[in-house]
């Protein structure tokens, strides 16, 4: 199987995205002798297709496709988000997705090599296959990409499941948490190098610290101050049961509805691995919803409804005593609601306040998002 390494060409590193942007004649050459169009655009651009089927035909490995794609065969943008644009990529009977960054490696939110390998570690039939990693922006899509398999099923709203689905979920995440480690950290970190307890205090205090540096006008609104202080507080005495988790597991670390594919009744498998990691089995579980919600991302659950989804993970998983009780797992699953709700509060003011580019549905649900979990958050904490 060949596969095309890149140079020889005109390189645009060190050249801003402007720059990029406007040089529509930039080429590069493949090692086997062939010539092809770099002409840099928005990864989610229409054009984007006509390079895909360019670098397919010429180079199907490089897309890691065995054949190149013949007439009738399908290249369609899947949809995009704030790091990448995926499109889907058709060859016979082969499908990939490729996932081309949106901005530059330096500034995605995890390394890309991070969510490749974890993907290597997810058991077969829980997400996509990892196929090919291209990290470099001289090639001929003009930026760096990953490839991974077609994952079939769709986005279910939340009113769209049932409680046979949320049971389906519970017991596919139990499959992926199977393989249980004794440190936690990320996938690429030495395993002498990683921690021994997950340090959700530390985790906190630290993403604060990050967005007192890079968004100090959000950390200054009154409501966040105050519900910071608290949220703090609470996670710190939260602490201790964390500290008695005896073992660890490969999570998806992101698992909101949005990158949970349902096929069928109560086929479940995830995309989007960029937040994968070594950690706590029930940072999974929390994601997918509890008593402070936001739609599309999360599930309303009731406590009775969360100790059920507790229940049924922990019956099918087969490191029950390893991942503790029913309560430690309530009370952890809690601490990674209010973690992740008060978090991405965070992350919508900073685009309501950043983005002027933002539509107007756009900025309605961030506004809406942020303002209810705030509201939620200060029920609570007071």
């Amino acid at each position: 199987m060949h596969r095309c390494s890149w140079g020889s060409g005109v390189s645009t590193k060190g050249v801003s995205p402007v720059q990029r942007g406007h040089d529509i004649g930039c080429r590069a050459r493949c090692d086997c002798g062939q010539t092809v169009l770099m002409t840099p655009a928005r990864p989610e651009h229409p054009s984007m297709a006509d390079r895909l089927v360019h670098l397919a035909g010429q180079a199907p490995a490089a897309l890691g496709l065995g054949s190149s794609p013949g007439d009738g065969d399908e290249v369609r943008l899947l949809g995009h988000g704030e790091s990448f644009a995926a499109w889907l990529l058709e060859a016979g009977e082969q499908r990939v997705v490729v996932r081309i960054a949106r901005r530059p490696v330096e500034e995605l939110p995890r390394p890309m090599q991070e969510e490749f390998h974890g993907l290597s570690l997810v058991p077969e039939g829980i997400g996509p296959q990892a196929l090919v990693l291209e990290e470099s922006v001289d090639n001929p899509l003009g930026a760096p990409y990953m490839v991974v398999g077609f994952v079939p099923g769709r986005v279910l709203p939340p009113g769209q499941w049932t409680p046979g689905l949320v049971q389906a979920h519970a017991q596919q995440m139990a499959r992926l948490h199977a393989q249980r480690f004794d440190r936690c950290g990320e996938l690429t970190t030495p395993e002498e190098e990683r921690r021994e307890t997950v340090d959700i205090a530390g985790q906190f205090a630290a993403g604060l610290e990050w967005w007192s540096d890079n968004h100090p006008g959000v950390m200054n609104e009154p409501d966040v101050t105050r519900l910071a202080r608290k949220v703090g507080a609470y996670l710190q005495d939260a602490q201790k049961v964390f500290n008695r988790l005896e073992s660890f597991a490969l999570i998806h670390g992101d698992l909101l509805l949005p990158n949970i594919l349902v096929e069928g009744e109560t086929g479940v498998r995830y995309i989007d691995w960029e937040w994968s990691e070594i950690g706590d089995p029930a940072q999974d579980l929390a994601y997918l919803g509890g008593r402070i919600t936001v739609e599309p991302w999360h599930l309303p659950m009731t406590r009775a409804q969360t100790r059920d989804l507790i229940e049924v993970y922990l019956a099918a998983s087969e490191h029950r005593a390893a991942t503790g009780t029913v309560e430690e797992m309530m009370i952890r699953c809690d601490a990674w609601e209010v973690y992740e709700r008060f978090l991405t509060s965070l992350h919508h003011r900073s685009l309501l306040a950043g983005r002027p580019d933002l539509t107007e549905q756009e900025r309605n649900l961030y506004a809406s998002a942020a303002a209810h979990v705030t509201r939620e958050l200060g029920r609570r904490f007071g």
